[in-house]
């Protein structure tokens, strides 16, 4: 899980400078120094479980014909098998859990039946009628040891593995790869994927919330085998490329009032002409977030940073838009800091054309919106302009390819929509041992409609693989969360993290 976004007054600045953006919740920013000692109250991680206490080292740009492995023999970033190798090994373990579960289910219908042929035969689910293509994965066409189901732990653990290591062998040498080593770690975990593979696909029709489980565990050892960077633990860098009142307050007040970005440029050139809006808005730009507070980020402990931007900065206003830019140029040295101290960036796609809703973060406020004004078609090549541009960057590691879409947007439409925006910006070059996509829920109150269907009509996260859903999970906002106590914020946080062990999620806002 990820993120957090909104303002914090957690590091001072001076003058008209940001103070940065802590992920954790909206909070106006003040000029008054907190104490950043314990970054762990502000930051969420795609595994809660582990603790960083370092940024990571940047891994080296690598161009994609080269050799996987390091100068000592390991693969690069600290993952434990090269992708194509676990991109393989991913679809037949799914492939061949699913043809089980479907065998098993056959099975019992079968026998339903036999026992009472007047009853109809159970239905089966969307999932469980999509055929298996054995062509696929032609390299492991038949299922070596470790993803036999139940995994044959009758032996001895030594046999076992001795065995699975040389299956594992016959596989990599047909594949041309005989000299990659892959250790017993990562047996391990081809044979935990192996079993939760099989628990999804026989708790799919159900037990949603036991599936959900089983699919989470999947791929978090999935992950483990080709991701080695870090987890996520950063902050936001809101109110710098998209302006909002909360964390660009002071450029607020001099300029507004305003409800919005759009709003606020309207207004600047009414008082100061095109040219005087664009001199004020530039200077806004460069001093706002400067490199120093990329240091102070991380010697606060943190090591990553997510940028959000309206689509003007990529792509410019379409016509008759107040808005104003391109301006990528501030994205480019944004990851070039983060490359220099050792952080991860995060691109935020957080105003969409036309807008992912109505409401402000998106660049726009408009009561009136609706979501067939979400310009789709140009959303995808505002990412495809992205995923080109910093393809192979070692310190972008993540894309959100929007932000807090509205309610009123069908599921069915913003899944397809996800759908697509993925295949583009893998195909685009940013792979996904490379670069993780953000796929924003938003509300809790759509996550299971969201991922029933994104797992039932596309395979999600399957097909697409590393990919996690983004939730923001406020406790500020509306007179209910202000008259909460301290435990009972502690309580609702430890049912959120019962929330987001249902899958591949985390934490953002802003």
């Amino acid at each position: 899980g990820w993120l957090g976004c909104g303002a914090k007054p957690g590091l001072r600045s001076e003058g008209e400078r940001c103070p940065v953006m802590a992920m954790d919740a909206k909070v106006v920013a003040s000029d008054r120094r907190v104490d950043t000692a314990s970054p762990q109250r502000c930051m969420a991680t795609l595994e809660s479980q582990k603790e960083v206490t370092t940024p990571p080292k940047t891994p080296s740009k690598r161009p994609r014909v080269q050799s996987p492995l390091n100068a000592d023999g390991g693969f690069r970033g600290g993952a434990l098998m090269p992708y194509k190798v676990c991109e393989l090994v991913t679809k037949t373990v799914w492939a061949h859990a699913q043809a089980q579960a479907s065998k098993a289910q056959t099975a019992n219908d079968l026998g339903a039946e036999a026992s009472c042929p007047s009853a109809p035969s159970r239905k089966r689910s969307h999932a469980h009628e999509q055929s298996v293509h054995p062509a696929k994965v032609a390299a492991f066409s038949e299922a070596p040891h470790f993803f036999a189901k139940g995994c044959d732990f009758s032996q001895s653990q030594s046999q076992s593995q001795t065995r699975a290591s040389e299956e594992f062998g016959d596989v990599l040498q047909r594949m041309g790869l005989e000299d990659i080593p892959c250790g017993a770690e990562a047996l391990a975990r081809v044979r935990a994927m192996a079993l939760a593979a099989l628990a999804y696909w026989q708790e799919v029709t159900t037990d949603l919330t036991r599936a959900a489980g089983s699919l989470a565990r999947f791929l978090g050892h999935q992950r483990r085998l080709f991701w080695g960077r870090q987890p996520w633990r950063g902050v936001n860098l809101g109110g710098w490329l998209l302006l909002e009142p909360g964390p660009s307050c002071r450029f607020w007040k001099r300029h507004g009032p305003a409800t919005c970005e759009w709003e606020l440029m309207v207004r600047l050139r009414e008082q100061l002409g095109e040219v005087g809006a664009e001199a004020t808005l530039r200077t806004h730009r460069e001093t706002f977030i400067t490199e120093d507070d990329f240091r102070r980020i991380r010697d606060a402990g943190f090591n990553a940073v997510r940028i959000p931007f309206g689509y003007w900065v990529v792509m410019g206003p379409a016509n008759g838009e107040a808005y104003i830019g391109p301006c990528l140029e501030y994205v480019d040295r944004a990851v070039a800091w983060c490359k220099a101290y050792g952080l991860q960036a995060l691109l935020d796609l957080h105003g969409a054309p036309g807008g992912e809703s109505g409401d402000r973060p998106c660049g726009r406020e408009r009561r009136d919106w609706n979501w067939q004004e979400w310009r789709m078609e140009d959303s995808l090549e505002a990412l495809k302009v992205l995923a080109r541009r910093y393809c192979g960057h070692p310190s972008v590691t993540g894309i959100s390819v929007c932000n807090e879409p509205s309610d009123r947007l069908p599921v069915e439409v913003l899944c397809e929509f996800y759908h697509r925006a993925c295949s583009v910006i893998r195909e685009a070059g940013m792979p996904p041992d490379e670069v993780a996509i953000v796929l924003p829920v938003y509300r809790t109150e759509r996550l299971d409609e969201i991922w029933r269907h994104w797992n039932r009509q596309y395979d999600g996260f399957a097909r697409h693989v590393n990919v996690t859903f983004d939730l923001h999970l406020y406790h500020c906002f509306g007179p209910w969360w202000q008259r909460q106590s301290l435990g009972n914020h502690l309580r609702m946080t430890k049912r959120h993290r019962k929330i987001l062990r249902r899958g591949p999620a985390g934490l953002g806002g802003g």
